[in-house]
């Protein structure tokens, strides 16, 4: 049978482990949103900026109530690596546009460019989907 010690060691390892795998696991996302250039609808922003705010309150709580620096340590890392994120998506929605209507007009501006110019245009795969989300 395991020491009482020994189990909250291994517990801690792996609460660690894995808390220092979610910081690195930030760094693909964030890449993802910046070399995004449509207005990263993919990324909501609710659940990124609510994870940010969990992610702060549980810092300040480690570091004020539970007193555990290192933990708290992690938690901010947490919540940069959302901030990451939330700041890039809004970044690119702002300056791509970000609401339905926004994508419409641009999508009938550009629909309209092609007809006039007297140009076929053949839809590719990703154009029909917008076409029927909006349908």
């Amino acid at each position: 049978m395991m020491s009482n010690d020994l189990l909250l060691q291994l517990i801690t390892g792996v609460y660690a482990a894995c808390n220092a795998a979610r910081l690195v696991s930030y760094v693909p996302q964030i890449i993802a949103v910046a070399r995004e250039n449509s207005g990263a609808h993919a990324i909501s922003l609710l659940s990124w900026s609510f994870w940010l705010l969990s992610h702060a309150a549980t810092a300040v709580y480690c570091a004020t109530v539970v007193k555990d620096p290192l933990l708290a340590a992690m938690m901010l890392g947490n919540t940069v690596g959302c901030l990451g994120v939330v700041t890039l998506t809004a970044i690119k929605r702002r300056r791509y546009g970000w609401t339905r209507k926004a994508i419409a007009m641009r999508a009938l501006t550009s629909s309209r460019q092609r007809r006039d110019s007297g140009v076929a245009h053949v839809a590719r795969p990703a154009e029909n989907l917008d076409r029927g989300a909006a349908n």
